[in-house]
């Protein structure tokens, strides 16, 4: 069975040995967004990328409305070294400066390409940690670092939902207000954000000695 949901079943053929694989699927797509944005995404731009002839990738992927959700389920292959580093997260200090800094490096990757953050925010459900692909590792890896550093699941949810959600409404919002992108006002932003997420997961954590002073 192929690993896409959204695929048909079918047999291996010389597509894998041309390249057809989910990663290259994603690649080809985001590399086509960084060129004409999500508006100009297309199956047989895809194709073209992967040197593959159109109906050979709608052997992979039904049509363009899958291909659209399977580049939001994996689009995050270049922040795995994240996922990694969360699982290697010990103190809320760690936690907020991660997070900071993917979040700066989210922003640069969005504005990279054009649409994909309305793409990523149409397509988020509350359990998208619970999925498959690269978007559900790092989401996942995000949460489990907070549970790990003792707050309440329920709470580690609605942290990462809370710093997601303004994450992505800043993005918007700079492709939209005039003036373009503004680095002093998002990085002011987000410490001001994470100012007040530090303030709620000490709440949340017993041991509050063990979380030291961050400057923001």
């Amino acid at each position: 069975m192929s690993k896409l949901s959204m695929t048909r079943t079918r047999e291996p053929s010389s597509h894998q040995g041309a390249g057809v694989t989910v990663a290259a699927i994603v690649a080809a797509a985001l590399a086509l967004i960084a060129e004409r944005g999500v508006a100009g995404l297309t199956m047989s731009g895809v194709a073209a990328r992967l040197g593959i002839r159109s109906p050979s990738l709608y052997y992979h992927v039904r049509d363009k409305s899958a291909l659209l959700d399977l580049v939001a389920q994996d689009a995050f292959g270049e922040f795995e070294a994240d996922w990694d580093a969360y699982g290697e997260v010990g103190s809320v200090d760690d936690w907020i400066a991660l997070t900071r800094s993917g979040t700066l490096r989210l922003r640069e990757f969005y504005a990279a390409h054009q649409g994909l953050a309305a793409l990523i925010q149409a397509s988020a459900t509350r359990d998208r940690d619970q999925g498959v692909g690269s978007r559900a590792s790092l989401v996942g890896a995000q949460i489990r670092a907070l549970i790990r550093l003792g707050v309440p699941e329920p709470e580690a949810h609605h942290i990462f939902e809370a710093c997601a959600r303004w994450s992505m409404a800043a993005v918007a919002a700079e492709s939209h207000v005039g003036g373009g992108y503004d680095d002093d006002l998002f990085r002011r932003g987000l410490d001001w954000l994470l100012h007040g997420v530090r303030a709620s997961l000490v709440h949340f954590i017993d041991n509050d000695s063990s979380v030291g002073a961050i400057h923001l």
